[in-house]
């Protein structure tokens, strides 16, 4: 048996570029994983891919991730996953990517691919677009349409609250919808700050141009976000929504805490993934 765990990801800082020939966008993101996790399971069998879930998922991708690579590499093994899910579904928090990603190192595992890390890169490419940063889960400026990473330094945050209001946002959605008005400075002023360590002024300034896209299309959304701002005006949106976060730094940032106890929203706290 061997245990994979699919860690989530969260998008400090997301601008779009431009849209591409093939569909997909050109993105510049700031990114890091956190120690929410899915846990995959993997378990030899016969010939068949069986997958066990906690939960229901349409159009699951570790079957499919499964199959590509059982086809690719022209296996005879088959293999039962069981899936224990807790990372929330069209929540931004590459929860179908972390699990395509794990999906890829375990099957490597279980079927004795020996894949390269290269090897494992150009499968995770194939099939998304936070494929890889998911394979590799570390801070991460990201920019194309998710396959080039540049590794940066953890960034000292001491707890993560995520408010979920349970509103699933079609990222397919919120990019059709979204009107392109790219500004480099902007994006670059940001990442200089964060590779200068000014982590505090990183954060007062950091943004996610999605996240007005969301609101317009999602008024559902736009009604939970105005309560997670009177939190903090600090609070962002990961992705392409629905999940919004409120980074806490100081050990005694008693203030910010208080807000959220008595908020009654119930957030999942996490930190960023060591």
């Amino acid at each position: 048996m061997i245990i994979e765990k699919a860690y989530a990801k969260l998008n400090l800082a997301l601008d779009v570029v431009r849209k591409r020939k093939d569909g997909y966008h050109d993105l510049k993101m700031m990114m890091i994983p956190l120690e929410l996790h899915d846990v995959l399971t993997f378990e030899s069998s016969e010939k068949d891919l069986k997958l066990v879930s906690n939960q229901e998922i349409e159009n699951n991708a570790i079957i499919k991730t499964a199959s590509f690579m059982k086809e690719m590499f022209d296996t005879e093994q088959g293999a039962k996953i069981t899936l224990e899910k807790h990372i929330p579904i069209g929540a931004g928090l590459g929860g179908g990517s972390a699990d395509i990603a794990a999906t890829i190192r375990g099957l490597n595992r279980l079927w004795d691919l020996n894949l390269s890390i290269k090897e494992q890169e150009d499968i995770a490419l194939k099939l998304g677009s936070d494929t890889l940063f998911c394979l590799h889960n570390k801070p991460a400026y990201v920019y194309g349409r998710g396959e080039h990473l540049l590794f940066v330094q953890t960034p000292p945050i001491k707890e993560i609250y995520l408010f979920y209001p349970n509103i699933t946002v079609s990222t397919k959605l919120i990019f059709e919808k979204h009107q392109i008005e790219f500004s480099p400075h902007k994006f670059n002023r940001l990442f200089t700050l964060y590779i200068n360590e000014k982590y505090q002024e990183f954060f007062r300034n950091s943004y996610n141009v999605l996240t007005q896209t969301t609101l317009k299309n999602v008024p559902e959304f736009a009604a939970f976000m105005q309560k997670v701002k009177k939190i903090s005006k600090h609070s962002r949106m990961s992705g392409s929504g629905s999940t919004v976060f409120i980074p806490v730094f100081k050990e005694n940032d008693l203030k910010i805490i208080r807000k959220i106890e008595k908020s009654g929203l119930n957030p999942l706290k996490t930190s960023v993934k060591q």
